[in-house]
Parts: C-alpha cells; structure tokens; sequence
C-alpha cells in the first residue's frame, strides 16, 4: 500500500509539474489567449520596490497600449497607479528593446509591437511612496520584504490593450514559511511559486492578497468561507480572537441574508500598523469577494469594536454591488470612468443593513440603534448638502460632488431606512427592503447588469406604484426626508428638536482641537462653578477619557446615571507659565440644566396595532 501511494503521488507531481512548466513558455492554455504575469516576492528591495514581468497574448498590431488603472471600483478617487511604475522595458523574442512611448501617466504605447515577448517594470509600493496624493493605505499596496506583503493588484499589474477581458495566469513566488491569502482560487503551487487564473483583468484586480507567515481562522457564513488572515507585527491581535468574537455577528448576517451567497469565499485581510498610516486614516476598500483593512496596532479588546463595525458594513458589499450592480459597474472603465447615479443603493444600502442586522438580531439596542440613526440625521442634515439629489451626487462623486461623497453613508443608509419602512408599511409588515435586494439578486446576480436609467422603473414593478415617486422625491430630487411620515408606520415619534432638562456635565462651549483634543471657547454658569477657563482643554470628565470621538457617548451616558446634587469631576490640561501645560482636576455639584437636543426618535406612548406589526417586521421589537 505504501509504494502504491507513493507512485499515485509522482504521477501526480509529474502531471502538475508539466502543466506548470508549460505555463511558463506560451500565453495560450487549452488554445485560449492569456495575460502572463510574474511577481517574485523573494526579489523585493529595501526601498518597497518590486520588478514585475508580463507577458501578453499573440499580438498581431504594429502598436499596443499598456495601461495601469486611473481609478478602481469602491474608490471614488483618481489615484493613477501609473504614477508609481518606473523603468518600464519592452523585449522582443531575442531579449532586444522596443520602442516604448509613455503617454500619458497611465499608458505605455509600445512599437513593433508584433514582436513584443514581454514588459517588465519596477513598482514602488504606495504606503512607503513620497508620490504626492497619498493612496488611501486599504487601496494602495505595501512591498516589506521578508516581513508583509499587501497587495492590491491593479497597483502591480495593468493590461494590454484589447485584452482587458481575456483571462490572465498570475504567478507569484513566496518567502520561505509565507501564505498567501486571497479569495482568488489558487489553481496550484509549485515549490515557493503560488499559480492563480484569474478569468479577465476585473476578476484579477478585484482579488487582493496577503502575503505574510500565516496568522488565519475562517467563519462559516451559509454556504461562504469567510477567511480572516492578519499581519500584527507585534503580535498584538490574532486571527483568532477576530474570529471568536465576531461568529455571532457573521452568523446575524447569514441569517439576514438568506439562503445562498453569491460566493464560496471571502477574505478579510487585515494589516495593522505599528504606528500611523502617511494618510493619516485608517479603514477598509471593499471588493466583491474581500475586504482590505488597515488599522494602527492597538490591543484585541480595544480593536475588536472597530473591526466589528467594519465587517458589519464591508461583508453586505456581497450582495451590493457583487450581486446586484449596473452596467457601469459590471463593466468598469479603469481608465474613464463613468459613475453610476445609485450609490444611493451600493453604500447607502449597505451602511443601512449594517447597523439594522445588528438591533434586528439583538446584538445592539433599539436605543443604540437610534443613537446611529440620530448621528447620520446630524451629519447629513447639518454639515452636508441635504438637498443635493442623490442621483447627481452619485454621477458627480468623482469630481463636482467629492465634498458631498461621505453623504453616502449618511443620507444613504436613512434613504435606506425609510424605504424599508415604506415597504413594510405598502404590504402589511410582508415586504421589506431585504426582500426587495433578494428578489434584486436574483433577477441579475454577479454576471447580470442592470442599465442605471431602468433601475427605479425595474423596483416599481416588483412593488407598488408609489415606490416610484419615493425615488422621484427623495434620490432623484432635492426634497428633504420627512422622517417623522416614516417612523410613524413603526410607532416610533420624531422631532427636528426638542428642549429637555439634563444635569449640567461641563458648561461650557468647546472647539475641536489639535489631535482630536477638546478646548474651551466660552465658560457658562456651570463652568465657572468648576472654575474652567478659556484655554483650557478638556480631557476627562468623572475619570473616562474625553476627545472629539468619546464627547457625545460620554455624554449621553452621564444624562442617564448622574444626578442633581451629584459631584462632578473634570480634568484639563491648562496653561502655566505661559506655556506649558498642567494638568487641574476641577469639581462641583451639578444641578439640571435645559438642553437642546436634534432630531429625536422615541416610540409613541399608544401604539396602534398595524405599527406593533411593522415594528416588529422592522426591528424584532
């Protein structure tokens, strides 16, 4: 039995051998034309560089344009990957230079190009890059050499011209003890050399990969494998620990989303920063079947709840736009783009499922709930063009309306919202929005595209007729939400604003200040009780830290467990000597005080049935 085995496994080492090797001489597989492209990651210089190899399919033109992406899918921002490849070579069979014309930041046109063999070129990567806009670092690639690998593809590979929708082999040869990880199916290894058939150039840069010594777990979502792999350079945070404590949340979007998804594999893959990123954020970029998440090293209790919210948005990208998407999407022009007017649907949709999934399924509170919904009314309402129409701020996201983009995920979710609402309300708590985007799915699903000017005519007719002057007032046109019609089908009041008595916490007015820090502009009566002064900056109110961040959930917590007469105690940093600062602990007793609050939501005190059943419907509650 033992030498039979052993035969079976050269035979079958033989086969795979033959096929690789054979790989390696034509661009043609089972006669169907490909893209040839090598990375050796073994090969990276100190400087975050790295030498990429491509070969194309026959060509049979005198000239051919090679390009690099001016922008990808889920960006929203002109990036020109061109900008970081340099050295850029054209050979001919005998190893001899073509002639190579750059263009433009982005294009290469090559001559003779009837006898190109290949192109090779260095790429920088863009976390380390000096090249000026900084990359957002989940969109952007980072080349550390014997340490981590990030890698977005479209900032390493491009595609020839006419070949953009023909299949590709990517090759990519690992440090020793390094795994890649990848939603991209690995079609075979061959010593240190990962072999990957991406079937066109979307499917190639729509699959990132991590390559770094193994820190993974994977979570069962329906029938899809979520893999979570994490590079931690100290060792802060496990694939582990991510996976124990977001299987309840994974298992929650499961079951919301019903029935089969439309992949059998997603990747999170997470790169944390010993320090801070060049552009001085952090986040994540969807992608149909992954997710890229970079974050600063922090501890797994403290980045658990950071990681969680991402995930609760980014995993729901696999229905929109993977499953249901346009035309402009479905075929994406990396080069001139054209911008779908339904953002209102791809991230408004999704922000909106990512926090109803969470009090829908009971890992967060109504009251919570609310707190979200209340901060998305506050930013888009105050701070945001509210009457800009959604269609327009989609088509002009890229340019005219880039100051408006983060509205998405305000405005958007709450146009999600109401709609779900207004669903519910149509057909007697039957049909919601998570009915509507099923029934989406699969109507097109990943390889069907809908034209972006049906879109609103397409869900009219699988509704109700009044779903389309919804469209025509609240995503088409510039009118204002009238939440107050819409919560009130769930039994649920809303005020534009209303005055309530508060114990006082710090009185006085604050401005935000360097590093997120809070500093006093103006002193009221309750502050001069705590003897606060202009200047000072406030740092900690009853012992909990306060910043930018903490001030309105510190705040909302003190409402409900302080009382009149209790002490307070608040800390500030204050100037001394002119310069530096001092840390004062100031105390008094607080007393009630009238607050104005915006945009409130509570439940009515006698709900009718109908609004019980919609309610239900709506939020389990």
């Amino acid at each position: 039995m033992k030498s039979i085995k052993n035969l079976t496994f050269i035979a079958v080492l033989f086969s795979v051998i033959s096929v690789v090797y054979s790989q390696g001489d034509v661009t043609e597989i089972g006669n169907e034309p490909r893209t040839i492209a090598v990375i050796d990651l073994t090969q990276a210089t100190r400087d975050h560089k790295l030498m990429i190899e491509v070969e194309p399919p026959k060509i049979n033109s005198s000239t051919i344009r090679y390009y690099m992406p001016k922008i990808v899918p889920g960006t929203y921002v002109i990036n020109n990957f061109g900008r970081f490849v340099s050295d850029f070579e054209a050979l001919d069979r005998s190893g001899n230079p073509l002639t190579v014309n750059r263009i433009d930041t982005n294009t290469w046109e090559i001559s003779n190009a009837d006898n190109l063999d290949k192109i090779r070129y260095w790429v920088e990567d863009t976390y380390n890059s000096e090249s000026s806009p900084v990359v957002f670092e989940p969109t952007g690639t980072c080349i550390d050499s014997g340490k981590v690998f990030m890698l977005n593809n479209y900032t390493l590979i491009g595609y020839f011209e006419g070949f953009k929708d023909m299949p590709y082999t990517v090759t990519v040869t690992k440090p020793e003890g390094f795994y890649g990880a990848t939603s991209m199916p690995l079609h075979s290894t061959l010593g240190n050399t990962d072999y990957y058939y991406p079937k066109n150039y979307f499917d190639l840069h729509d699959n990132p990969m991590m390559y770094a010594k193994p820190d993974t777990a994977s979570v069962m979502v329906n029938n899809t494998m979520v893999l979570l792999s994490v590079y931690s350079p100290n060792k802060k945070i496990t694939a582990s620990y991510l996976a124990e404590h977001t299987t309840e949340l994974f298992k929650a979007q499961g079951e919301y989303l019903g029935g089969e998804l439309p992949t059998d594999k997603y990747s999170i893959l997470v790169y944390l920063a010993d320090g801070g990123f060049k552009s001085n954020s952090a986040g994540a970029l969807e992608h149909f079947k992954s997710t890229t998440f970079c974050y600063p090293e922090i501890t797994n209790e403290e980045f658990i709840q950071p990681f969680r919210d991402v995930v609760a948005h980014e995993f729901f990208h696999i229905v929109t736009p993977l499953g249901i998407h346009s035309e402009e999407i479905g075929n994406f022009d990396f080069i001139n783009p054209v911008m779908s007017k339904h953002l209102w649907l791809y991230e408004g949709s999704t922000e909106y499922y990512s926090i109803h999934v969470q009090v829908k399924h009971g890992i967060i509170t109504p009251d919570q709930y609310f707190n979200k919904i209340q901060q998305k009314m506050y930013f888009s309402i105050l701070y945001l063009n509210d009457t800009l129409p959604f269609t327009e701020l989609s088509k002009g996201a890229l340019d005219i309306y880039k100051s408006q983009y983060i509205n998405v995920y305000q405005k958007g979710a709450l146009i999600n919202m109401c709609l779900d609402l207004y669903l519910l309300k149509l057909s007697e708590g039957k049909y919601g929005l998570q009915d509507l985007k099923s029934e989406l799915g699969k109507k097109f699903g990943p390889d069907s595209a809908f034209s972006d000017e049906e879109l609103f005519g397409i869900i009219t007719e699988m509704t109700y007729p009044e779903v389309r002057e919804f469209f025509k007032l609240y995503v088409e046109g510039g009118n204002r939400i009238p939440y107050k019609q819409f919560l009130e089908y769930a039994g649920y009041e809303y005020f534009d604003k209303i005055t309530k008595k508060v114990p006082a916490m710090i009185g006085a007015a604050l401005e935000f200040g360097e590093g997120g820090s809070l500093e006093v502009v103006e002193v009221y009566d309750f502050g001069k009780e705590l003897g606060l002064r202009i200047g000072d900056r406030v740092i900690a109110v009853n012992g909990k830290e306060v910043n930018a961040h903490s001030l309105r959930f510190i705040s909302r917590d003190f409402e409900k467990t302080v009382k009149p007469g209790d002490e307070v105690e608040v800390t500030v940093m204050r100037k001394s000597n002119g310069a530096s600062l001092v840390k004062k602990v100031l105390k008094a007793e607080t007393y009630l005080v009238d607050k104005e609050e915006q945009f409130v939501i509570k439940p009515v005190s006698a709900p009718t049935a109908e609004q019980l059943m919609i309610r239900k419907a709506w939020i389990n509650q």
